[in-house]
């Protein structure tokens, strides 16, 4: 199934994050954020692309139950990597093997930049479990 999956434009912020509320989904996007998505009739799927200090970091990655086996999220994640050389994200141990597929690495939290190893500390400690990663891009390919 082949979708759009668009930067919603920041004005229309608040669409996600209804979206996010009505699913239970932790996290805010705020308008600093890149929101990516993916629209049907309704929202389907969102992520977030952050920037924390200099670094990239994806995060709030949500598919509707709905959709889920359907190549949703990989879609949705491919778009919102795109253009970046260097992401770092921390996924669910139910959902490693997809990021793994979308060329994410393990990374162990000592390797992550100080304000993300902090998040992640912080994550962990709150019973979250979730495994470190990054997507580096071959800049010689």
């Amino acid at each position: 199934m082949q979708l759009s999956c668009f930067c919603l434009p920041a004005i229309q912020t608040p669409l996600v994050n209804k979206f996010y509320q009505a699913n239970r989904v932790r996290g805010r996007a705020t308008k600093q954020d890149l929101v990516w998505v993916v629209k049907l009739t309704k929202l389907i799927a969102a992520c977030r692309v952050q920037k924390v200090e200099q670094d990239v970091f994806l995060s709030t990655v949500f598919v509707d139950p709905e959709y889920r086996g359907r190549g949703v999220a990989t879609q949705l994640l491919a778009s919102a990597i795109e253009s970046e050389d260097l992401v770092y994200t921390f996924a669910y141990q139910d959902v490693v093997s997809l990021y793994l597929q979308l060329d994410f690495i393990k990374v162990s939290q000592d390797a992550l930049p100080e304000k993300l190893r902090n998040m992640f500390v912080n994550y962990t400690k709150q019973g979250r479990e979730i495994t470190a990663m990054c997507f580096q891009r071959d800049v010689n390919a």
